[in-house]
């Protein structure tokens, strides 16, 4: 790492395969992500870099260099190291996944011809936007939440209060009231709307509205991160609420286990994700690999940073060049890419978001278990 945060991943590429056709070139994809800060522990750069080594090392087909810096969580610089990467001649650059950094971004990007490629980004308003250089490696949010309503009514729930939040835009304020939208879709009941400031640890205004309620609310849906979400469950359950606490993938952290600290307090709680983690799948097999080899992966978001360079480089070794807006079209090409949280990766379907089943994560006995995996039976309009 040079002094000024920049990690460069460059493996020179030696003894290329007789059947290639030209040397292969090299795609330059620049990351501006979260190394510190509030959104740290959502970050995709250690997946990413673990990723781009293991392609590099295997010697076949594109090379990937990386640049990484950390916008320390904040989104102004994030676009100002974006433009920083475009500068260098990057074809894809990535910026904190919310879309006060990737509107404008995606703006600047668009006269160079390049990507603009967030891989864990879920919010619509870039779907919405339009942005023909634009692709995010997640589902969009209203699919999370129909995930989680579906699941939760099959379960039983019938009465539920949503939680939101203005402070990450619609992933925050929109994703619970779409959950809220396709639970009254199945049958269920919204029965309060509150709301919260990312930050907070102490629950009480919402938990007295909450207990006010009668008959009693038998679902709880907020989306959110850790560790506000782990001690709003321990709050929940100290006060009496033997509920359903219902989540997003902000719940997709190693550390909820151990911010609630209480396996018992985790038997109700569910959370739509990307990928199964903590559960000895693929990704789990892969993330332990990345750590073995000395790479500070964490979880599902790793595993996302590492499909953005797995699609990227089966795109741009299938488009044999490194004109950026030939690489974008190859990446929404028919036949899909080799992924980490699923085996194929297409944007041919959507050229914004790729097709996949979304899980929804439970817990029994403190360990999580894969409660559905499917495509939602009704999914929000989010236009």
């Amino acid at each position: 790492m040079t002094a000024t945060g920049k990690i460069t991943i460059a493996t020179a590429v030696a003894g290329m395969a007789a059947a290639m056709p030209l040397q292969a070139q090299e795609i330059t994809i620049g990351m501006a992500v979260s190394l510190t800060g509030e959104y740290a522990p959502y970050g995709e750069s250690e997946g990413a870099r673990c990723m781009a080594e293991r392609l590099n090392a295997a010697g076949e087909g594109a090379r990937i260099n990386l640049l990484i810096e950390d916008t320390r969580s904040d989104s102004q610089l994030s676009v100002s190291l974006a433009q920083r990467f475009l500068d260098e001649g990057a074809q894809v650059v990535s910026g904190i996944p919310f879309p006060d950094s990737l509107i404008p971004i995606t703006q600047i990007a668009e006269p160079y011809g390049a990507t603009v490629f967030s891989a864990p980004n879920t919010q619509v308003e870039m779907q919405v936007a339009g942005f023909e250089n634009f692709i995010a490696g997640a589902v969009p949010d209203p699919i999370n939440a129909a995930a989680t309503a579906q699941a939760a009514y099959d379960a039983g729930a019938r009465r539920a209060v949503i939680i939101t939040s203005s402070d990450a835009g619609s992933w925050s304020d929109m994703l619970p009231r779409w959950f809220g939208e396709a639970f009254e879709h199945h049958g269920g009941e919204v029965v309060a709307r509150l709301t919260h400031s990312f930050g907070t640890s102490d629950w009480s205004p919402q938990i007295a509205r909450i207990r006010a309620i009668d008959p009693a609310p038998d679902a709880i849906h907020i989306s959110s991160m850790l560790p506000d979400v782990g001690i709003l469950i321990r709050q929940l359950r100290a006060n009496g609420y033997e509920g359903w606490v219902i989540g997003s993938d902000g719940f997709d952290d190693p550390s909820l286990e151990g911010t609630v600290a209480d396996a018992a307090a985790l038997e109700r709680v569910m959370f739509a994700t990307h990928g199964l983690t903590g559960m000895n799948s693929g990704i789990d097999a892969f993330l332990a690999e990345c750590r073995d080899a000395g790479f500070g992966v964490s979880g599902i978001f790793d595993a996302l940073g590492a499909d953005m360079v797995q699609v990227i480089h089966s795109a741009a070794t299938a488009a044999g060049t490194d004109d950026p807006v030939a690489l974008r079209a190859a990446i929404r090409a028919e036949g899909g890419h080799p992924g980490i949280t699923a085996a194929s990766i297409s944007y041919a379907e959507n050229p914004g978001f790729p097709i996949k089943n979304v899980p929804v994560i439970g817990f029994r006995d403190g360990e999580r278990v894969l409660l559905t995996e499917d495509t939602p039976s009704h999914v929000p309009d989010w236009n």
